[in-house]
């Protein structure tokens, strides 16, 4: 089974996506970026990946840019297209042609916290837990259908910082293990 990783920054999850093809029998047959510093790309040479990248500051009509993108991946005409920290919203169109093949990881327990900054609406609010949820994409911000959600108690001495580390962790394991259970 053929996977499109997109990513924007430091790539971890992508790594741990790469790292667990062959375990997980699915194959990163491309990646994408709109970020030309992003470290992630460090992945993808390691790997021997190729990735695609594309400047987002380099458009100013995001359906200009998201045609660009339908184009790459028409081409590459992947099974499933996973969004591993990539932080650009699709257009409704790009959404629409691939509906039901993009899958996203979000760092809360959706419909908790969409968007940014998590880890502190978490802990602002006191939650007892946290985690993490893969979701398909749809064309409203973090709210298509749940696929899996894992959680973990926050403990008194939890911070921001924790947090992010605790959900990272979580996201290694699980988003690797649920690709390959959706590519089934």
């Amino acid at each position: 089974m053929r996977v499109v990783v997109f990513f924007s920054g430091t790539g971890t999850n992508l790594k741990s996506i790469l790292d667990h093809q062959n375990e997980y029998g699915y194959v990163v047959c491309s990646c994408f970026t709109n970020n030309p510093k992003a470290e992630g790309l460090i992945f993808c040479e390691e790997h021997k990946v190729n990735c695609k990248i594309i400047d987002h500051k380099d458009f100013n009509n995001r359906e200009e840019y998201d045609g660009l993108i339908n184009s790459f991946l028409e081409n590459l005409n992947p099974d499933l297209i996973v969004l591993a920290g990539y932080m650009r919203i699709m257009s409704k169109s790009l959404v629409d042609n691939w509906e039901g093949q993009i899958v996203n990881i979000h760092p809360s327990l959706l419909p908790k916290y969409p968007g940014l900054h998590t880890h502190q609406r978490a802990l602002k609010a006191k939650d007892k837990v946290h985690g993490s949820t893969i979701h398909f994409v749809t064309s409203e911000l973090d709210a298509g259908p749940i696929i899996r959600q894992e959680s973990f108690e926050i403990e008194s001495s939890d911070t921001t910082e924790s947090l992010i580390k605790k959900v990272k962790n979580l996201e290694h394991k699980i988003y690797p293990e649920t690709i390959s259970l959706l590519l089934k």
